[in-house]
């Protein structure tokens, strides 16, 4: 019985892992959409680009400092 215990809880152990893996992966995910996103407005309204740059901007210097 405690070879099953053992799968059981390994197996436990691995998803645990796959499902916080999964999580980080969707959070770069919509970073991406987002940065495709806003490429898209850009290049569809060239009078936003120098607003979307700005919002950019802002948050590197937050990040930043």
């Amino acid at each position: 019985m405690e070879s099953n215990e053992t799968i059981e809880k390994t197996t436990l152990s691995i998803s645990e892992a796959k499902r916080k893996r999964q999580k980080g992966v969707t959070t770069v995910e919509y970073a991406v959409m987002l940065v495709l996103i806003a490429i898209a407005v850009m290049i569809a309204n060239p009078n936003l680009t120098s607003s979307i740059v700005g919002v950019f901007s802002n948050i590197t210097t937050l990040l930043a400092g």
